[in-house]
Order: structure tokens, then C-alpha cells, then sequence
């Protein structure tokens, strides 16, 4: 199912009314067309990306060499004007990245199970261009006591999956992020991990977003709008609708996550481990066990005095002991 959105929006900005341009905009190709994404660069671009090419034709990772494909190339030349030297940093920063963090490797059923199960961020259905949705619900971030590293871990998962259901090979290499901002309240606000979440765009997924649409207008409670973190290209994104798709926002699709049902046609990906390691842990195992732990190095202590205190208990009466011995030789001495 396609979402519906080829249509002209508008929205309310402090009070003036403008008018967008469609959101989207037809298929990337036609029947039978192939994609070349060298087709519309210039001399310039086309110098640049065979520079860049040449860079990273070294690389010997299997992981490094998938994640760098040409469209993948082009990107980050784009967010850098086509400068190569800064690309190329950029670039080799996302790798280094990556092979740290291991966000392919992210298990749903993992330690993020807890928050992910709130549907915070999900992904669902693609736009007319084939691109897939990601929505991000702040409504639902309820869990106050998740660590902010987990709920950024969980951005990172449903970030990835967006990234494995484009399709290169046909022009797809963009998604489109909604957020739904109603019932909204700052209560819901988590700004550690909204800020992390837009370095982490600005960092590692340049011109991976094609629109970044809020509803309904509430640019002043979300830092995605703050000029200081985003780059033009970034903001020229951004739409700020009060008419989306799903039914919740008076749409047509209809449509709950569930993570259950999520799991059950997206399987978490097997991850090799060594000899060893130990399995992830769900925030509240992670927490139990921290407790218990605690729990027995208190213990552990309280064993400790109290066998130190038994063992100084046991000297003074061993001392007592040849004490009394050596005296009652010396009054045996003094007798002789």
C-alpha cells in the first residue's frame, strides 16, 4: 500500500498561512527504466566522484565495502558541495562509527525491547517514490526511567531499517520522517536524546532524509528546527503539516504498531558472538541485575568484617593466650 500524499499542503506559521509544494512527487523511474545516478552530474561532480571513488577503493572490511556504494558516495559528496577532502572525513567518520557502534547489529528483542515496544519510532509503509516511512511518535515516550542511551539506540535501530528498505538499484536511497506532534506535551521531551538523534543525522545520514514533516506546527518544542544544528538542505525539508495519513490524524491508513507483530515479519538479525559474550539485556534485566549485584557485593562486605573482625577476635585471644603462658614459665623460672 502506498500513502497517499501527492497534494499541495499547507501550513500555519505564526500566523500567516503558506503553501507548500507536493510532498512527493511521482515514481523515481519508469517501467523498465534503469537507474544511473551519474546521469545528471556535471564535469565538476563527475571529477569529484571518481576522486572519491579512488579513496575508498582500498577498503578490505566486507561491512565497509556494502555500506559504500556509489549512491552511498554521492550522498556524502552532496552534504560537503562536492568538496572531496571533506567528504572523505565525513565518510571515513561514519565508517569509524559504525564498526563502534555495530547499528546493523541491533536486536529489537534486545536491550531495547522495553522502549521499542512503546512505539516511539517506528517504521510503516513507503511514500508514491517507493521511499520508506519512518514515524517518530513523541507521545508515546513515556518511560522515564529508560536510559537516554537506549532510546537513542532505538532511534539507530528504526534508522537502519529504514536504510534496508531502500532500494539503490531503483534511485531509492532517501526515507521520509514524520512526527506526529499531537497530543504533544513537554513532558514527553527528551532533549539528550533529540539532540544526539541530530547529530547523529548530521553526522552519519546526510541526504538520507527527502522530507521531514511535523503535525501539527510546534517548531519551538523540537531542536530539529534550531538553524544551529541543521544545514540548509536539511531545512528546506522540514514541512510543518497539520494533515497526514495516518488515522489517528484524520487519514485513511489505518494502522497500530505493535512490536509483536513487528518482530514476527522482521525477524532481529542473528549476530555472531564470541566465545563468552554475554547476551544483551532488556533495560529492566539490566536494571535487576545491577540491583542483585549490588545486593551481593553488600553482602560480600558484610562477610568480609565480619571475618575480619572474628580473625583480629581470634589474635587478641591467641595474644592473651601466650601471653598468660609466657608469664606463668617466667613465675615457674623464678620458682626454681
Amino acid at each position: 500500500m502506498e500513502v497517499e500524499t501527492d497534494v499541495t499542503t499547507t501550513s500555519n506559521t505564526a500566523g500567516s498561512t503558506t503553501t507548500a509544494e507536493p510532498t512527493f512527487s511521482p515514481p523515481v523511474l519508469t517501467e523498465g527504466e534503469v537507474f544511473d545516478p551519474l546521469k545528471n552530474l556535471n564535469e565538476k561532480q563527475l571529477e569529484a566522484f571518481k576522486e572519491m571513488k579512488n579513496l575508498f577503493s582500498d577498503l578490505t572490511d566486507p561491512t565497509d565495502i556494502e555500506f559504500c556504494t556509489d549512491m552511498c558516495l554521492l550522498r556524502y559528496l552532496r552534504a560537503r558541495n562536492y568538496t572531496v577532502a571533506k567528504s572523505e572525513k565525513m565518510l571515513r567518520d561514519t565508517l569509524e562509527w559504525r564498526k563502534k557502534y555495530r547499528p546493523q547489529d541491533i536486536q529489537l528483542g534486545g536491550d531495547i525491547r522495553e522502549i521499542g515496544a512503546e512505539g516511539c519510532v517506528y517504521v510503516n509503509q513507503r511514500d508514491k517514490k517507493g521511499r520508506p516511512i519512518i514515524w517518530a511518535v513523541p507521545r508515546n515516550d513515556t518511560l522515564k526511567d529508560v536510559p537516554s542511551d537506549i532510546k537513542f539506540k532505538n532511534l539507530v535501530y528504526w534508522m537502519e531499517q529504514g536504510f534496508k528498505r531502500m532500494d539503490e538499484s531503483k534511485g531509492i536511497e532517501q526515507f521520509c520522517f514524520i512526527v506526529d506532534y499531537k497530543d504533544f506535551s513537554s513532558g514527553n521531551m527528551d532533549m539528550k536524546t533529540n539532540l544526539e538523534a541530530m547529530h547523529f543525522l548530521l553526522d552519519h545520514c546526510p541526504e538520507i532524509g527527502s522530507y521531514f514533516i511535523a503535525t501539527p506546527f510546534l517548531a519551538w518544542e523540537y531542536p530539529i528546527y534550531g538553524g544551529q544544528y541543521q544545514s540548509r538542505s536539511l531545512i528546506k525539508k522540514i514541512r510543518w503539516m497539520h494533515h497526514v495519513w495516518e488515522k489517528s490524524l484524520g487519514g485513511d491508513l489505518d494502522y497500530t504498531y505493535n512490536i509483536d507483530n513487528y518482530l514476527l515479519e522482521n525477524p532481529d538479525p542473528i549476530v555472531e558472538r564470541k566465545e563468552g559474550d554475554e547476551p544483551e539485556l532488556t533495560s529492566k534485566e539490566k536494571k535487576e541485575k545491577e540491583k542483585k549485584e549490588k545486593k551481593e557485593k553488600k553482602k560480600g562486605e558484610k562477610e568480609e568484617k565480619k571475618k575480619e573482625k572474628e580473625e583480629k577476635k581470634k589474635e587478641k585471644k591467641e595474644k592473651r593466650e601466650k601471653e598468660k603462658k609466657e608469664k606463668k614459665e617466667t613465675v615457674e623460672e623464678e620458682v626454681d
